[in-house]
């Protein structure tokens, strides 16, 4: 029996050592090893703290490797992912505290056409965290791609670090961002995320591009349940009056025009406005399944939240503690969005535009109090139909413009500010207003709506009187 016992305590003693053995994080001290071991599945990986240059590890004999590695162009995959670093290993752990990736913008030129998805992560069940990577190299290079993809199920990626620079920068949108545009846009774009149960938990993208700090897609995937938790996004924004004084750039270049149609018709940059230099804090488009944004912030982004939801889509979108502050527009919402405990201020632009064609959003909005730095038009555009809408604020004793929630209207054309408010095609609308600043102008047109308010509300016939114009 003393035997058995003591034969047992051996095995047990065997088995624990084992799975310590197993669990031990394997030791990387180069990109060359972790691309390797990237590769493989069921791995803890523990990369030696430091800065990891990608153009000293990209030697000629490595993108020799690397250019007969990525896929080829075909008539289903005419823009195939272009990738300097690949993880397609499944079910390993990757910590890289104290880890910084370096990116020259000058690298992005020896890729073949495609999509460029700097860092690539197709593996399944991959956990990645601690991680900064830097664009370094010319600011006005752009790869007209981003700097980090997700594919894979079942990811995880926590405190990750993004500072992104490169494209054509210092204009925002002006020139265009996607056709038409006056100039080649080179945009460069932070976190994208495509795919099935994928989570971003504390992840920030300080984006000094053109392009979206994240961004959720299909790309051809099945993109469902993707949770992004206390991520943070930030640009930085610039005046149109100085972009008009400016002299020996590219706005001078191009006659200081604009691809927006203002409101006296031109297509010219127009003095009084503020403009994001890069797109989006939060994108999602059409397609996806269903998305949760938990506690995230949106900083001098052109939308700090823009939800590309869809009719016929059969999961809500969830916007949950949100906020943006200092952005073009706080929030850009589509159909079958629920927005709760979200809050944004107007320095540079609306709290809400609920776009147009669009069905059953649900939302609850606070104004958070501040005095616009430039010009803005409207706190709110309504449009679209069965949608039910609450505009409120903490603080009602802070002095605020009287600015209308414009009920009936879209926003105006590709969200310029600088572009005529329109009236467009509404029904069914709850809307409770408790801003105690803020009157109500209503389409005539719209149909069946339902309004809670103690300010006043007037109809687009009655501004049209009073202002003698018709345009907003």
């Amino acid at each position: 029996m003393r035997n058995f016992k003591s034969l047992l305590t051996a095995l047990l003693v065997f088995t624990f050592a084992l799975i310590q053995a197993q669990n031990k994080a394997k030791q990387v001290e180069t990109l060359e090893d972790l691309e390797q071991l990237a590769k493989k599945n069921g791995q803890n990986i523990q990369m030696k703290p430091g800065v990891y240059s990608l153009a000293e590890y990209l030697t000629k004999d490595k993108i020799t490797k690397l250019l007969s590695e990525l896929p080829a162009t075909t008539e289903e995959q005419k823009r195939p992912p272009r990738w300097f670093l690949r993880f397609g290993g499944n079910n390993n752990t990757f910590d890289f505290t104290g880890v910084t990736f370096e990116i020259s913008t000058e690298l992005y030129k020896i890729l073949p056409y495609g999509y460029t998805r700097c860092i690539f992560i197709d593996g399944k069940g991959n956990t990645i965290k601690g991680l900064t990577i830097k664009n370094t190299g010319s600011k006005n290079i752009g790869s007209n791609g981003n700097i980090l993809s997700i594919f894979g199920d079942n990811t995880l990626l926590e405190d990750v670090k993004l500072y992104v620079s490169g494209s054509t920068y210092g204009y925002g949108d002006l020139f265009g961002k996607g056709g038409p545009n006056l100039t080649n846009l080179q945009k460069q774009s932070g976190i994208m995320i495509a795919g099935q149960n994928n989570t971003l938990k504390r992840c920030r993208v300080y984006s000094r591009a053109f392009g979206h700090c994240f961004y959720i897609q299909t790309q051809g995937h099945v993109t469902d349940n993707v949770v992004l938790e206390d991520c943070y996004a930030e640009g930085e924004m610039r005046t149109t009056n100085d972009i008009l004084a400016e002299s020996g750039g590219l706005a001078e270049k191009l006659k200081y025009q604009s691809v927006y149609q203002n409101r006296d018709g031109r297509y010219m940059i127009t003095p009084g406005y503020t403009k994001s230099l890069c797109e989006d804090g939060f994108r999602t488009y059409g397609g996806v399944g269903k998305v949760t944004l938990r506690n995230c912030t949106s900083k001098n982004t052109r939308s700090g939240f823009e939800i590309g939801g869809t009719e016929d889509a059969k999961n809500q979108t969830i916007l949950q503690g949100c906020q943006a502050f200092g952005t073009e527009r706080g929030f850009l919402i589509g159909s079958n969005t629920v927005v709760r405990d979200c809050r944004a201020d107007i320095q540079f632009g609306p709290l809400l535009y609920l776009r147009e064609n669009t069905v059953g959003a649900d939302v609850e909005l606070e104004l958070v109090p501040s005095m616009p730095k430039s010009l803005v038009h409207t706190i709110a555009t309504i449009a679209g139909k069965n949608h039910r809408v609450k505009l409120y604020t903490n603080d009602a004793q802070v002095v605020m413009p009287t600015l209308p929630i414009m009920l009936g209207f879209g926003m105006p054309a590709h969200a310029e500010m600088s572009s005529p408010i329109l009236p467009m095609t509404t029904e069914n609308i709850v809307l409770v207003n408790d801003l105690t600043h803020s009157l109500i102008i209503k389409n005539d047109e719209a149909k069946n709506l339902e309004i809670t308010s103690t300010q006043l509300q007037l109809t687009n016939t009655e501004t049209q009187r009073m202002n003698g114009k018709g345009k907003w």
